[in-house]
């Protein structure tokens, strides 16, 4: 069959799909998005991603297709999936969402579209990297501390101009920092930072993205008996660090080897993937 993508909860084929060049998402980045794993047919997280995907809609001021609610969320997404994948496949999934055409930087419409993609991921269940990640701190551009910063919005040059440090440094990661030049989070994931039981992340005011996979990720760390703290994190505490892991809503748990000289385990990572995989 064709590959196909989801327009408005429309399916048409992939090939020879293109957007207007009034598209706002393309002119302004007027947009925003969700990435979703779906396996043994079922939308990981659904909830979770439906209420960031609401918050985000709000504060951006889009309007979702009137009556648009979770189940049609969910349903709309394994659509999508069961036409382009088998049921037991791992999916990727990128949910868009974008205000409709219409004026310069006011816009004329408040009204939005929605556009679903899916990828094929590799094995199933979430696994832990077998070599783990070096990382460094990408300096040369911020996130602001506002509330824009914690939602996936189509406005990415920061995320852009990091992975390009990342590919010029030969890293597998770089950590972004905020204005006040603390850390908040990874190109595309968020930050975990392991001190004995304790176990540190950037708070939402620090400018990370409010993630799915993060907000799992501290439920299961606090009933796996670790004490949670959500606080601002300086770049001089890696270090001092047992583990650092990253986490997104796709690879679930990614750990860190190294941070410049420094070296890492991943003993409470390799905890943490188990009880996720038992979710």
């Amino acid at each position: 069959m064709a590959e196909m993508i989801s327009f408005n909860g429309h399916l048409l084929p992939r090939d020879g799909f293109g957007l207007s060049p009034e598209n706002r998402s393309f002119r302004y980045g007027d947009g925003l998005f969700e990435t979703i794993r779906v396996e043994n047919g079922k939308v990981r997280w659904s909830d979770r991603h439906f209420k960031r995907l609401t918050k985000g809609a709000n504060l951006l001021k889009l309007q979702l297709p009137s009556g648009y609610d979770h189940n049609r969320f969910v349903d709309d997404i394994l659509e999508i999936c069961r036409h382009n994948h088998d049921e037991e496949t791992a999916i990727r999934v990128r949910f868009s969402l974008y205000r409709n055409e219409g004026g310069y930087y006011t816009p004329k419409l408040n009204s939005a579209t929605f556009l679903i993609e899916t990828s094929q991921l590799q094995g199933s269940g979430y696994t832990l990297n077998r070599r783990g990640l070096l990382v460094d701190v990408f300096e040369d551009y911020y996130k602001p501390c506002h509330a824009l910063s914690n939602i996936k919005t189509a406005s990415a040059l920061i995320y852009v101009m990091a992975g390009l440090f990342r590919k010029e440094k030969n890293l597998d990661d770089c950590l972004l920092i905020n204005d006040e030049r603390l850390l908040a989070e990874a190109t595309s994931s968020n930050l975990f930072v392991v001190m004995g039981h304790r176990i540190i992340t950037p708070s939402i005011d620090q400018a990370c993205v409010e993630g799915v996979m993060r907000s799992v990720i501290i439920e299961i760390a606090s009933a796996e008996g670790f004490l949670v703290e959500e606080r601002p994190v300086e770049t001089w505490e890696l270090p001092e660090a047992d583990e650092i892991f990253l986490t997104n809503a796709i690879s679930g748990i990614s750990w860190v080897v190294g941070f410049r000289e420094k070296r890492y385990y991943n003993t409470s990572a390799q905890k943490l993937i188990q009880a996720l995989n038992n979710c």
